[in-house]
């Protein structure tokens, strides 16, 4: 269970990490365009894991990775400037796959919707296709 504390630093984290990206302080062409999902701290708060996603093939986002890593030292030391803490914690970055999922999941969704629509459509033409409309005056007079 994640304490104030932790949610705190975490989001404290995220946001510098944000804002170094933003500002260009971190001038590896490979982390351009990175969204920086949540971060999560260890229970000791020594330990910073950094979720991140990118738009793109799998070849930018090992890409986009390793320059994260690359930098993680001086993002750390970075951290340590801002952040209120004894220890500055380790950064680690792990690409976060659940925007793609949800995409792909939402995509499934639609299409599941419009094949039923169609089912649905396509009853009712039927449905209506059944006698013809000399038979459905004659049994209304």
């Amino acid at each position: 269970m994640a304490t104030k504390r932790m949610l705190q630093l975490a989001e404290q984290i995220r946001e510098h990490i944000a804002l170094m990206l933003v500002r260009g302080e971190i001038s590896d062409p490979r982390v351009r365009g990175i969204t920086l999902n949540s971060v999560k701290m260890s229970p000791d708060l020594q330990i910073a894991k950094v979720y991140f996603s990118v738009l793109g093939e799998k070849q930018k986002r090992q890409e986009a990775e390793k320059g994260l890593k690359q930098a993680s030292g001086y993002i750390r030391r970075e951290l340590g400037k801002a952040l209120l803490v004894r220890y500055t914690p380790a950064v680690i970055f792990h690409y976060d796959d659940s925007i793609e999922y949800s995409v792909k999941m939402g995509a499934l969704i639609s299409k599941v919707s419009d094949e039923l629509r169609e089912d649905e459509k396509s009853r009712n033409n039927s449905n209506d296709n059944d006698f013809p409309s000399d038979e459905k005056n004659s049994n209304h007079k």
